[in-house]
């Protein structure tokens, strides 16, 4: 059986990466992409949670409890079937599927699919998790998406977080803990499959400093050229 690494950049266009045209410097990506395919027919819904939830389970969104994200319910649809807010126990996720058949199962980065303990990863199938729960939240620190939401809410296999590394950068940070969650067991004969949902380039828009460089001056012409 294949080892499975999924990997989510929130909020990034397509065109972005280089192998799709893009003018930023994708090496890597770009190089998968070489010795793979590159598919030109895509659709998600129209917001992140939504789209997640379908991602996560292989069903419509309102089956799966995201019939819209659970900060923009409205009026009409709150306590409606559908519209829990939060990934329902009505879906299998791909975690719980290909762990009855003996895989690992691995999570960092944004889960964005319900903020309490039986709603984390750890409760649906990722048997190694670190998670963002919110939708958003400084990529350098452990401050939240707004006032309401400050700080950020992090689970790890389950357990909130109460503070992050002070070299935390979001990226980095996610990448190196699926890296470490893949090398636990890297030895035993099963395969894994890992979720690595990042959450840049999602508002706030922020970057260590030797990248902003790297592009200062790139775009004053303006986005339509």
């Amino acid at each position: 059986m294949p080892n499975i690494l999924l990997i989510v950049a929130d909020d990034l266009g397509y065109s972005d990466i280089g192998s799709y045209g893009g003018e930023i410097s994708t090496p890597n990506l770009d190089k998968l992409a070489s010795n793979g395919m590159l598919l030109k027919n895509f659709y998600t819904a129209p917001t992140c949670s939504v789209s997640r939830s379908m991602l996560m389970s292989g069903t419509d969104n309102h089956i799966a409890g995201l019939g819209n994200m659970a900060e923009t319910i409205a009026d009409n649809q709150l306590g409606k079937p559908g519209y829990e807010g939060y990934l329902n126990r009505s879906v299998d996720t791909i975690a719980e599927v290909l762990g009855s058949v003996s895989y690992h199962t691995y999570m960092a980065g944004k889960w964005h699919l319900g903020l309490q303990l039986e709603q984390s990863p750890s409760r649906r199938g990722f048997e190694q998790t670190f998670a963002l729960l919110y939708g958003g939240g400084s990529h350098f620190n452990i401050t939240g998406p707004d006032e309401h939401r400050d700080p950020s809410l992090y689970r790890e296999n389950g357990r909130l977080v109460n503070e992050l590394p002070e070299d935390f950068y979001s990226t980095t940070f996610y990448t190196e803990k699926v890296i470490s969650q893949i090398d636990g067991n890297i030895n035993d004969g099963r395969p894994f499959f890992a979720y690595l949902a990042y959450t840049a380039p999602h508002w706030p828009l922020q970057a260590p400093d030797e990248f902003i460089a790297k592009y200062r001056g790139k775009y004053d012409v303006g986005y339509d050229v």
